[in-house]
């Protein structure tokens, strides 16, 4: 996991080598609707983001349908 690198570390990049993390489930302080903001401005170039790290598995829940997997309503 991201939280888990040890070389270099996450102490590392932010410190050392100036590594901005906009968000992680277990650092992050965002949630609901402030979290949909601050992603839908990563999206639209608002808020520039280098390098995207997506931690964790992706629930298809029962048939595919996904419903245990749900944010901003989807």
């Amino acid at each position: 996991s991201f939280l888990n690198a040890e070389e270099p570390t996450v102490c590392d990049l932010i410190s050392d080598f100036g590594i901005n993390v906009l968000w992680h489930p277990s650092l992050g302080l965002e949630l609901g609707e402030n979290l949909q903001g601050m992603l839908w401005n990563c999206v639209l170039g608002k808020i520039p983001v280098d390098i995207l790290v997506f931690e964790g598995t992706v629930v298809n829940a029962p048939n595919g349908t996904g419903e245990w997997n749900r944010f901003a309503h989807r």
